[in-house]
């Protein structure tokens, strides 16, 4: 009965798409052009009720986007998304996230979305750029995570790769019953720190399923913040970095923050999951700062964790 009422807890039914557009995102095949106008319009023109292709080629990404409010659309992603070095304008353009001073490249949401990679589909970030420009300095401004997931329900992220992340990598906010499986993640540097590349944080987000991902980076693999609640990770491979962090929250005065409720299979928050090569904490989940006046960290549970 208890494997019963979990499962229902986090159990998102995408519903049937019938797409009755389809718009073939074209590429310029040249770096020096944007390809960003060409995203932009496909997602203007087929974002509700259509079906957006990208093709297996390499697409240019050289400024910020903004694709919010999506409805019922299904997203194919078959070849690379591959983002400028352009330091500095990446520094004075990315976009708000609306947490901290985070900011980001893409900012994406919608209800009832399929976004698919099909295994190969890829978001190249050029992150060692930004590894040989912040170094080992946290949190730097403007640097932009790679997508951010912001109000989106009921919906699904499958088979994607991102390598070489500029930042955090996924950042999820104010969403609720999504997936994310089959995620491929890898984020290391040939010589400088790659600090900050978590591969996921959840803010202000309820049932939220992380399924079958690969992690590999300099900071924590996924990273629960504030108010996330009722998340399940699962059938995951987290190699190096830091493993599952619970925190930082309470962190601001007057602002009580809390995460609750993390559950898997038979009523345990982790399963299956695999953690080795880990700094610091020789492999233990690892709970930051949490200041009993203004925050909460209840109900984790977790099963076959192994270092």
């Amino acid at each position: 009965m208890k494997f019963l009422v979990i499962a229902a807890l986090f159990s998102t039914v995408v519903a049937g798409l019938s797409t009755s557009k389809v718009c073939v995102v074209p590429a310029a095949g040249n770096s020096s052009i944007d390809d960003t106008p060409a995203v932009l319009k496909a997602f203007d023109q087929c974002g509700h009720g259509g079906k957006i292709l990208f093709e297996n080629t390499t697409y240019h990404i050289n400024s910020v986007m903004k694709t919010t409010g999506l409805k019922d659309v299904e997203i194919d992603l078959k070849g690379t998304l591959l983002w400028s070095t352009n330091v500095s304008y990446w520094l004075n353009h990315s976009l708000p996230v609306g947490y901290q001073n985070q900011s980001t490249a893409w900012v994406f949401g919608g209800k009832n979305v399929r976004f698919n990679g099909h295994g190969y589909g890829t978001f190249d970030g050029n992150g060692q750029t930004w590894y040989n420009a912040c170094g080992s300095v946290s949190n730097y401004p403007g640097r932009p995570h790679a997508l951010t997931v912001s109000e989106t329900s009921d919906s699904e992220f499958t088979g994607l790769r991102f390598v070489q992340s500029q930042m955090w990598t996924l950042s999820i906010i104010h969403s609720r019953n999504t997936i994310f499986e089959h995620i491929y993640v890898n984020s290391t540097s040939v010589h400088a720190s790659s600090r900050n590349t978590d591969g996921a944080d959840t803010i202000y987000s309820s049932h939220i399923t992380f399924r079958n991902w690969e992690v590999d980076n300099g900071d924590d693999s996924i990273s629960l913040k504030a108010n996330s609640t009722d998340i399940l990770i699962e059938d995951s491979l987290f190699h190096r970095g830091l493993g599952i962090a619970i925190g930082s929250i309470g962190q601001y005065k007057d602002t009580y923050e809390t995460i609750q409720r993390c559950y898997g299979v038979e009523g345990t928050g982790y399963r299956d999951l695999t953690v080795y090569h880990f700094f610091g904490d020789g492999g233990e989940l690892h709970v930051f700062e949490v200041p009993a006046s203004r925050s909460s960290v209840q109900e984790f549970e977790w099963d076959n964790y192994q270092c």
